[in-house]
């Protein structure tokens, strides 16, 4: 069962490449570097889901003193499939990011150089002020996730929420 699991997972991060290959959106991920298949939708710690197959469901609040609250505490474990409700209560964009260390790092290095880039690829969404989105994670890989506002400085600041998978 688990090289099954292995085996589609695998198939499904190499597979969505393709959809982004061509259009506006594919020029955007240049900058990366080797981000595990950010352009792919895809990360070290997992990869995006529908979240109607979400089995737990996290309010994720973002507000301009660089914070970054989650309700109810974090309590993930590898496999799951979380929904989180995200929003910006603040009056400027910040993100809401998913990724591993190295992958959120190299992440705010390209914010750096493109400051007003936004975001909307799975791994990664921009906020408006005020503005609510979801988004459906699937939980698998490497158990130390970070979650960042990768706009230049916010991480920095604090913006930022770092968990280990049960």
């Amino acid at each position: 069962m688990m090289i099954i699991k292995t085996t589609l997972s695998l198939a499904l991060i190499l597979a969505t490449p393709l959809s982004f290959a061509a259009g506006d959106h594919a020029h955007h991920h240049e900058g990366h570097g080797n981000m595990s298949g950010h352009g792919a939708m895809a990360s070290a710690v997992g990869m995006p889901a529908p979240v109607t197959q979400a089995s737990q469901t996290y309010q994720v609040v973002l507000t301009d003193d660089m914070k970054m609250q989650f309700e109810p505490n974090l309590s993930i474990q590898q496999g799951d499939v979380v929904r989180f409700v995200i929003t910006n209560q603040g009056q400027i964009p910040h993100e809401f990011s998913i990724g591993s260390l190295d992958e959120q790092a190299k992440h705010r290095e390209m914010m750096r150089a493109m400051p007003d880039m936004e975001h909307h690829d799975g791994t990664t969404l921009t906020l408006a002020p005020g503005e609510t989105a979801e988004m459906g994670w699937h939980f698998m890989g490497q158990n130390f996730v970070e979650f960042s506002c990768n706009i230049a400085g916010h991480s920095e600041a604090g913006m930022k929420r770092n968990t280990i998978l049960k």
